[in-house]
């Protein structure tokens, strides 16, 4: 795919592509409202933080970027772009909504009785099961699995419905998975440094299979690129796992390694504060 078509052949997708793109812009004017109320509801007149902002509106433009933009358009016909598109999804996108803190600026932006409403469903027992660490990560587990069977990632190449519902979900589980890993927002569980360890590793391992699968298959796993790439297939599919290794699982390996340094500076001080205090 060359940069001329990554900058001039965009595509909605349709009906459905356009009411996606209607609910990002959405999202975002909604998102800068809320941090102007906010600033002028605090009796201090504390801004919003600026850089929450961008990291919340940047996170919606690579996503429009991502899913209309010459990525969105090669993807029905590439595998291997096809898996850049989910891999800027999981990796670059829902992070950077994550940072944007959208659950703590509605505790900003809310009068008093709102928040203690947003607060009581932030802690109903629906809610903390799925933005917990086994449960964030046991729905992101299974999305990611489920989508690549060749069934259902057929349909969802046949149907734009599906498709965009598969968009939907990949991003839901994303933002579920990253939530509690930053803790930006104020969410009832929040996994310790080693329970952030875990869940990083929990995520990499459907990612490691998919990857062994497509990258090990002696045929093309999906069909749809036969017709689209001819015999070239195979060897597409083996870049888009080369992909995953390569862009997917650094992805969480870095934070692995931040947090385990996080990890033994603890212990470090800790044997210190003991000595000291000997």
């Amino acid at each position: 795919m060359s940069l001329r078509a990554l900058a001039l052949d965009w595509s909605l997708d349709g009906p459905v592509g356009e009411a996606f793109l209607v609910l990002t812009a959405a999202a975002g004017l909604l998102y800068l409202l809320a941090a102007r109320v906010g600033t002028r509801r605090d009796r201090r007149r504390r801004a919003w933080p600026r850089c929450r902002t961008i990291c919340f509106l940047a996170g919606l433009a690579v996503l429009i970027v991502d899913l209309y933009s010459g990525i969105g358009t090669e993807a029905d016909t590439r595998l291997s772009v096809h898996m850049v598109e989910h891999m800027v999804m999981w990796v670059v996108v829902a992070p950077l909504l994550v940072a944007g803190a959208p659950i703590r600026l509605a505790f900003f932006a809310l009068p008093r009785p709102k928040r203690r409403a947003l607060a009581g469903c932030l802690h109903s027992r629906p809610v903390s099961a799925v933005t917990g660490p086994f449960g964030s990560v046991s729905l992101f587990t299974g999305v990611l699995l489920v989508t690549h069977l060749p069934t259902v990632y057929g349909l969802a190449l046949r149907n734009d419905y599906v498709h965009e519902a598969e968009h939907g979900l990949y991003l839901l589980t994303a933002l579920l998975v990253w939530a509690p890993l930053l803790g930006a927002d104020p969410l009832p569980r929040r996994p310790g440094p080693r329970g952030r360890l875990a869940c990083m590793g929990a995520c990499m391992l459907p990612m490691a299979l998919i990857a062994v699968w497509l990258g090990t298959a002696p045929d093309p796993v999906y069909g749809h690129y036969l017709h689209t790439l001819g015999p070239a297939a195979l060897s597409d599919q083996r870049a888009a796992a080369t992909i995953m290794w390569a862009g997917c699982l650094p992805a969480f390996v870095v934070p692995i390694l931040g947090h385990a340094r996080a990890l033994q500076r603890r212990r470090l001080f800790g044997v210190r504060s003991e000595r000291a205090a000997a």
